[in-house]
């Protein structure tokens, strides 16, 4: 019994220890017991700790995954069963060289735009891409989420909302649209499989989606959200057949366009640039997505 009390301490180092053994048995996935059987394999068959565990049939991989998401405050890879849309790659593949390219953007943003000047949100734009903008916008607010920044991901594309399906929301919430309209109170939805990331939906499609983003109402209830985190990302309609994303770029102050390889023309970029420049609008760069 001494022994034992040795290997696990107090009951308040349980709770507040961050080695794999003591997290495990808070969890409630090992018990004391436990803990001493997978410590005494693990010193004689030289194993880490977490594959002594496994070895022993005491836990599975994704005990040990979760756990080790803990620790290093990573997002862990959601389970199989996740509804989560699969191109999110930032969450599926961390590995991959999408999830790289995503955190080689969220890189640079941190350096020259986030970090720098306390600067918070930033705007999304493409030319035609709807999804891929939703997409890549997803992707970049996962990617900010996992470094322990409070991350807002919005949804303004009040006409075709694109962020539902990617995260498998409810498509008859309340979102922006009834937040700008009045119509009902609405929170922004806590994503809880990616801690510090929260998405606030488009909502009712509403007849009149360029008013409301131009709307005193819009500012007024976007400004005091904003500050309350440390990143927003807001993905935007295409500005092929409207301008609201011009309106939403132009309140954030700051944009990225997103292009789509071998479909998106030189020209629309330009376009898209000089307008956007011509409302003040800080230009940070382009994102090639194939």
């Amino acid at each position: 019994m001494n022994d034992l009390a040795q290997i696990l301490g107090s009951e308040s180092l349980l709770a507040t220890s961050t080695k794999m053994g003591p997290m495990l048995v808070a969890s409630g996935k090992l018990s004391p017991k436990d803990l001493s059987l997978v410590l005494a394999a693990q010193k004689k068959h030289g194993l880490r700790f977490g594959d002594a565990a496994v070895k022993l049939g005491l836990v599975k991989e994704e005990d040990i995954n979760s756990i080790l998401a803990e620790q290093f405050a990573y997002t862990q890879t959601p389970a199989a069963s996740s509804k989560f849309d699969r191109r999110l790659s930032a969450l599926f593949q961390p590995d991959s060289i999408q999830a790289e390219a995503v955190r080689s953007l969220r890189s640079e943003l941190m350096l020259r735009y986030f970090n720098p000047q306390q600067n918070r949100a930033l705007a999304l734009v493409s030319a035609e891409d709807a999804a891929g903008t939703a997409l890549t916008a997803a992707n970049l607010a996962i990617s900010f989420a996992q470094l322990g920044a409070r991350t807002l991901l919005i949804d303004s594309n009040l006409r075709a909302p694109q962020l539902n399906s990617l995260f498998h929301l409810n498509d008859h919430a309340p979102g922006l649209s009834d937040w700008i309209a009045d119509r009902t109170a609405v929170i922004p939805t806590a994503i809880e499989s990616v801690r510090s990331l929260w998405v606030l939906p488009a909502g009712t499609r509403a007849p009149n989606p360029q008013e409301l983003l131009a709307s005193k109402q819009y500012q007024e209830r976007l400004e005091p959200l904003i500050e309350s985190f440390d990143v927003t990302i807001i993905s935007t309609a295409p500005m092929d057949s409207n301008r609201d994303a011009q309106l939403v770029a132009a309140h954030a102050g700051a944009a990225v366009l997103v292009a789509q390889s071998h479909v998106t023309k030189t020209k629309a970029l330009l376009a898209i640039g000089t307008r956007l420049r011509d409302l003040n609008v800080r230009l940070l760069g382009t994102v090639l997505r194939d």
